[in-house]
C-alpha cells in the first residue's frame, strides 16, 4: 500500500508524500466510510476529518505495531464512530437487559454468499445501532470489549446489538413466501 519511505516524506512535510497517500488509501478508507454514512455529504466530510487525522497522527505511526493499511483503518473506523457519536445517532442503541443472553453467531459465512453491493445495499437500510456493532465486529472484527469501549457501551449490549442485526439481516433477506433469501439461512 504506502512504504516507508512514503510515510518518512510525509513526517517531512513533503506534500507529494502527503497526495501519494491520499491517492492511494482514499479508495480503501470510503469503503469503510460508505458503509456508516449514507449521505455523500456526510462521506465527504468524514473523509476530510479521517485524511486529517491520519497526516495530523502521521508520526505516530509504527510498523512494528502493525502495517499501515490496519493504522489507517484504525483510524478511520474510530472517526466514524466518533462523528457518529457527536451526531447523536447512537441514541437507538437499547441496552442488553439482565435477563437476555442473545446467542452468539457461531458462523457468518453466509456473508460469503453475498456479493459487496447485496451487503451495502442491506447496511443502507439497517438501523444504525446494529450496523455500527455488526460492522465493527464482523466486517472489522473487533471484539465486544473493544467495540464497547468505542461507543461507550457494555460488551453485553454490543453482543446484544449483533444478535439484533443479525436478525434483522435474516429477516430482510427473506421474501413474502417466507422462502430462504439467497439459499444462505
Amino acid at each position: 500500500m504506502i512504504d516507508l519511505n512514503t510515510i518518512q516524506r510525509c513526517r517531512a512535510g513533503n506534500e507529494n508524500a502527503y497526495k501519494q497517500v491520499y491517492n492511494t488509501c482514499a479508495p480503501y478508507i470510503y469503503t469503510i466510510v460508505k458503509n456508516y454514512f449514507c449521505h455523500v455529504d456526510d462521506r465527504k466530510d468524514t473523509m476530510q476529518e479521517i485524511f486529517a487525522q491520519i497526516f495530523l497522527s502521521m508520526k505516530n505511526f509504527d510498523q512494528k505495531k502493525g502495517s499501515f493499511k490496519a493504522w489507517i483503518s484504525k483510524i478511520a473506523v474510530y472517526q466514524c464512530i466518533g462523528l457518529l457519536k457527536n451526531k447523536n445517532k447512537f441514541s437507538f442503541i437499547a441496552p442488553a437487559t439482565s435477563n437476555e443472553y442473545p446467542e452468539e453467531p457461531t458462523s457468518m459465512s453466509w456473508l460469503d454468499e453475498l456479493s459487496q453491493d447485496e451487503i451495502e445495499n442491506i447496511l443502507l437500510d439497517m438501523p444504525l445501532g446494529y450496523k455500527a456493532v455488526f460492522l465493527l465486529s464482523v466486517i472489522d472484527e473487533y471484539s465486544h470489549k473493544e467495540i464497547g469501549e468505542m461507543l461507550g457501551i457494555t460488551p453485553e449490549t454490543s453482543r446484544s446489538q449483533l444478535s439484533r442485526a443479525i436478525k434483522w439481516i435474516k429477516s430482510n433477506l427473506v421474501t413474502e413466501k417466507n422462502q430462504i433469501a439467497y439459499g444462505i439461512f
